[in-house]
Parts: structure tokens; sequence; C-alpha cells
């Protein structure tokens, strides 16, 4: 006769699968801005560090634009982010799967970052390296592994190179001047890097909802000068969906306790 598994036997395998392949699957990094939840979710929005006037600091994660040529706003018809513009309607999120950063191509680009960065270095109305931000709402938790940059520098559209500069930060929460996200990683962009170019940030692993960009670029003199910063290609985020919260191991031990109870009671009875 066939015997059949005993249901402390079972529940004990059933707890053993459910273990186990959560813990290996959530160990495997995918490319989350092209994973379909992510894209269907996910958004990302451009934040202004500097004003127009001056370059003098503002207020982080307040103020939203759109990036764009030389002239940010205006007349400018170059980099734009699948073709929104200041000078048409209110800056707000890009979702995943309409915005160029996360199309998963090299081309087209987004570029123009002239009227809203804080000055890093120089002097406003003249050659200056201005930093901004670009925040990514991956719509849900995930644990990032690592986050790459495809960028392009050449002649008039210039990243600044300072070692260690551009800089990546994640936080649970939206970012805000009372909730500033944590470092993850810097890295330093080439001078003259050709088309498809990357830049790779890979921090310790780390759960987060937002990631955010901190970039610095070399920027001629306020309003038009024809230097407007580098360009962006892709942005590219690395991660995989977190090892389940404690309720869900809590679950997963209950029942192998149940199940080793069980087993305990039959061979008291025996």
């Amino acid at each position: 006769m066939k015997k059949t598994k005993s249901l402390p036997t079972l529940i004990l395998a059933i707890s053993g699968c459910l273990l186990a392949s959560t813990v290996c699957v959530a160990q495997t990094p995918i490319n989350l801005t092209q994973d379909l939840t992510v894209q269907a979710s996910g958004a990302y929005a451009y934040y202004a560090r500097g004003t127009a006037a001056s370059g003098a600091a503002i207020t982080p994660f307040e103020t939203m634009f759109y990036p764009g040529g030389s002239l940010h706003g205006g007349n400018a018809e170059t980099g734009l982010d699948n073709g929104r513009k200041d000078s048409e309607s209110t800056p707000g999120p890009i979702s995943f799967g309409s915005g160029y950063l996360t199309d998963g191509e090299n081309a087209p680009f987004v570029q123009g970052w002239v009227n809203i960065e804080e000055i890093v270095s120089g002097t406003h109305g003249a050659t200056h390296d201005g930093s901004f931000n670009i925040v990514f709402d991956l719509g849900k938790t995930y644990t990032i592994t690592s986050v790459v940059i495809t960028y392009q520098d050449y002649s008039g559209q210039r990243w600044t190179t300072t070692v260690g500069i551009q800089k990546i930060y994640t936080s649970i929460e939206a970012p805000s001047a009372t909730n500033a996200p944590v470092l993850f990683d810097s890295a330093t962009a080439v001078n003259n890097a050709p088309s498809g170019s990357q830049l790779s940030f890979v921090g310790t692993a780390i759960d987060a909802r937002y990631v955010t960009l901190e970039l610095v670029m070399a920027l001629g003199a306020n309003p038009n000068s024809g230097a407007s910063g580098g360009r962006i290609q892709e942005v590219t985020i690395m991660g995989y969906t977190p090892v389940p919260e404690s309720s869900t191991f809590a679950f997963i031990g209950g029942m192998s306790a149940l199940a080793l109870g069980l087993m305990k009671n039959r061979l008291v009875r025996k």
C-alpha cells in the first residue's frame, strides 16, 4: 500500500519551500525601471535647487521643472523630456511609461539645466557648476543594489567632472527639506564621454522607494550662454522585491511550530 505523508510533515515541507523560495527569489536584482509593475506605477520629477536670479539655494524638493535647451523654458526646443516645457504647463511628475529617462533607449536624450541650479562653484553670470535633483518614485519599496546613468559629455553640453561630485541618495519616504535622503554612492563623469557612456553607482543594498539623483553640470552665464549642461540618456535602477516583513516570517514560523506540535502530540500518544 502506498503511504501518504502526515499532515505535520506536509506543513513543514510547505513552510520550508515558502522560506526558501522567498529568500532566493528576492535576492536576484532586476532592472526595476523596465519592470512592468514599476513602469505602470512609477514616476520621476525634476527639482530645482537654486534661483534663476542669483543661483542662490532654495528649499529642496519643492520646485519642479522640466529641462530643455540653452534657455530653460522660454523658446528652448532641444533636450525636452517627451515634449514637456515649463512655458506650456505647470511642471509635475513624469510616468516611467512616458518619460525619456526610463524608456530603455539611449535616444532621445534629456538636457538643459539653466536657471534652476544651485551654484556649487563659480559665479552667477559667469561660467559655473550647478546642481539639481531628479527623484524617482518606484511606487513601493524595493531593495536597491545599483543605479546606472547613461550619459554624454561634449562641447557646450558638459558634466562637472570633479571626482565623486555626482551622487545618488535613497529613502523610504519622499525626500524633503525635513526628510533628507541617505547617500547611496557617488561617481565621476568623464570629459568628452561619448554617447552611451555610463556612470555606475554601486552602494550597499538598501530598502527604498525613492531614488534621488543629485547631479552637477558645467554651465555658462545665465540665462543664455549656450552652455546648458550635459546630456542624460537613460537611468537604470537595479534591485529586487525585499525579503518579506517580519509578519510573513512569523506566519511561516507559526506553521512550522504547529507542525512540530502536532508531531509531538503524535509521539506522546504512541
